[in-house]
């Protein structure tokens, strides 16, 4: 099963999951994943870094600044390291009972950034995946990545979201 958690970008998505992580650990729930929090500078959004959700580290993922050989989307660059990083938490996560990928986006789409390593792991029966996918390219991912796979969609815009996603916990 494939859970997306979507939404509009600075809605809550990301805060949301942090909360549910936090639970979670208590109960020793087993599970991997990361969370892409916003790093702000000057009331700006100046990148983010990624929290890695079985260690509790956090690194810097995306900036706003970088070198040109980085992967980049729209204004944003992947901190090569940080990037393969991540791609290798989304590989180790068949060893946990879930695993949480804030955010899948339009780099996805293009087949690159945490892409490869997704495609490796996602479509197998275990361990189930919830994806964090903004709402303005749910679609198109769902056509060209997901088609015919066994998904449940919550929204952030929901107002029992929290009870609603809390479940498949």
């Amino acid at each position: 099963m494939i859970y997306i958690l979507t939404g509009p970008v600075h809605y809550g998505k990301t805060g949301l999951l942090k909360k549910l992580s936090s639970e979670i650990k208590q109960a020793a729930f087993k599970f991997g994943g990361f969370l892409s929090e916003s790093v702000r500078e000057k009331n700006r959004v100046a990148g983010y870094d990624l929290f890695d959700l079985k260690t509790g580290q956090s690194f810097p993922f995306i900036r706003s600044e970088g070198e040109k050989s980085w992967e980049k989307s729209g204004p944003f660059f992947f901190i090569p390291e940080t990037l393969a990083l991540a791609k290798k938490i989304i590989l180790g996560s068949r060893d946990s009972e879930f695993c949480i990928v804030d955010e899948v986006g339009p780099l996805e789409l293009e087949g690159r950034g945490l892409w490869p390593a997704l495609e490796q792991v996602l479509f197998q029966a275990f361990p189930p995946f919830l994806l964090v996918v903004r709402d303005s390219i749910l679609d198109k991912f769902l056509k060209t990545k997901l088609q015919g796979e066994d998904i449940k969609i919550f929204d952030i815009k929901d107002k029992d979201i929290y009870a609603q996603i809390g479940y498949i916990f």
